[in-house]
């Protein structure tokens, strides 16, 4: 079997809390390809945003008797070093600040994709 330590994976999340079954698999994802000792960074851009707002990720859940929110994804993201970024000029379009934020996210500017798609090794979009 190949040997995935060190590559770089990029995953573009576009999709946020109105559609809840595109909100988990890009993180399912995410998760996986960091178990498998990559570097794993999320960018969160159009309508993926909304999912970092403090408060909406726990009102969604895909399976509600499984106790599994996109909060807990998120957190489960974050707690096996996935990289969560989101996008400066998504942020205006659901008038949101970096206070309205959940804790773990950095926000770079819009431009950051095109080096950061170059700079990984597989970009997935989603």
């Amino acid at each position: 079997m190949e040997d995935h330590e060190g590559k770089k994976i990029l995953v573009i999340q576009t999709h946020g809390v109105d559609t809840p079954t595109r909100t988990y698999s890009p993180l399912y994802y995410a998760v996986a390809a960091a178990a498998m000792e990559m570097e794993v960074m999320v960018w969160f851009t159009m309508n993926g945003t909304n999912q970092l707002k403090k408060g909406e990720a726990e009102k969604v859940s895909l399976v509600p008797e499984s106790g599994v929110t996109l909060k807990s994804m998120l957190e489960m993201a974050m707690d096996n070093d996935v990289q969560l970024r989101v996008c400066q000029q998504s942020l205006t379009l659901w008038d949101m600040t970096p206070d309205d934020l959940i804790e773990g996210v950095e926000i770079l500017g819009a431009t950051s994709i095109i080096d950061l798609a170059l700079e990984y090794d597989h970009v997935m979009y989603f």
